[in-house]
């Protein structure tokens, strides 16, 4: 080889670094705007979730408890989404009641994503999903609400009166079908031990990512009934319910991104393994 010529080897040893930050990039950007629709494994936990949240009966009133707040519906998205279009799909009757002051603007964020199936199902507010609004500061303000929904809760979060709807069903935590929790926060505790272990009410938990292992332990202890783990549960859940969403769109860009870094990872190692094994003859020639 002359010392002009093109050395495949060096080339895949030395190539500029940059190039990966650029194709990584491209790679996870082509998902986000059109997604593949790669498949995914799903776990035992996302089919217990999914299944309990299948097993709903129209009609049924379930307590769906935001205990998050944006940076957390960030995380949580996918699930929030898949599952209410679940809920709207089978006509189950919702009671909405946040957890974190910040929660209460997340619904006209949730409901515009959902705009098209609630129109398909008549799916429609203060007949069938309610929302109670910040109700859950506190143990003290959970534990009262679950012993006595009808006398702590009175109005909705625009101050009209919830007599005469679904909600005069409830008289305590135990008249709800399920309690859903998306949690990023204290409130989960708070109603595992005044709605769960006092009523014997089911308990779905979304969590995100770093409350894991808490959940998995209540999992295990029989305090909750199933567990939807973060982006990850949310995107099998959407699989599951075949409505690729932002989950499943996530998905494709971190499998596409871990195979490309792959990929410059054989190169680099096939280019650093030839390249060396051409160190006398580069020594001899004087070619870098």
């Amino acid at each position: 080889m002359s010392e002009e010529g093109f050395d495949l080897f060096k080339w895949m040893a030395t190539y500029d670094k940059r190039w990966v930050y650029v194709f990584l990039f491209i790679i996870v950007i082509g998902p986000l705007i059109r997604p593949i629709g790669m498949p995914i494994s799903v776990s035992k936990l996302t089919m217990g979730y999914y299944d309990e949240i299948n097993s709903l009966q129209e009609g049924d009133i379930v307590f769906d408890s935001w205990n998050m707040e944006f940076s957390g519906y960030m995380e949580l998205k996918p699930g929030v989404l898949a599952t209410h279009r679940m809920f709207i799909e089978k006509g189950v009757k919702l009671c909405i009641a946040f957890g974190h002051f910040e929660g209460v603007a997340i619904p006209e964020v949730v409901f515009k994503e959902l705009k098209s199936i609630m129109d398909q199902y008549d799916y429609k507010e203060f007949e069938d999903y309610i929302i109670i609004g910040y109700v859950l500061p506190n143990e003290a303000a959970v534990a009262a609400l679950a012993q006595d929904f009808q006398g702590v809760i009175r109005v909705d979060w625009k101050g009209r009166s919830i007599e005469g709807t679904f909600l005069d069903e409830i008289e305590n935590a135990g008249d709800f079908a399920l309690i859903n929790d998306y949690t990023t926060g204290l409130a989960t505790t708070f109603e595992i031990r005044h709605m769960v272990l006092t009523y014997g009410t089911p308990m779905a938990v979304n969590s995100i990512g770093v409350s894991v292992p808490g959940h998995l332990a209540n999992l295990d202890a029989g305090l909750i009934t199933s567990l939807l783990v973060t982006t990850r549960g949310g995107a099998e859940l959407e699989y599951l319910i075949r409505a690729p969403g932002p989950g499943l769109k996530s998905m494709d860009a971190f499998t596409l991104g871990h195979y490309m870094l792959i990929a410059f990872i054989i190169i680099g190692n096939i280019g650093h393994y030839g390249w060396s094994k051409r160190a006398a003859y580069r020594d001899r020639t004087g070619i870098r």
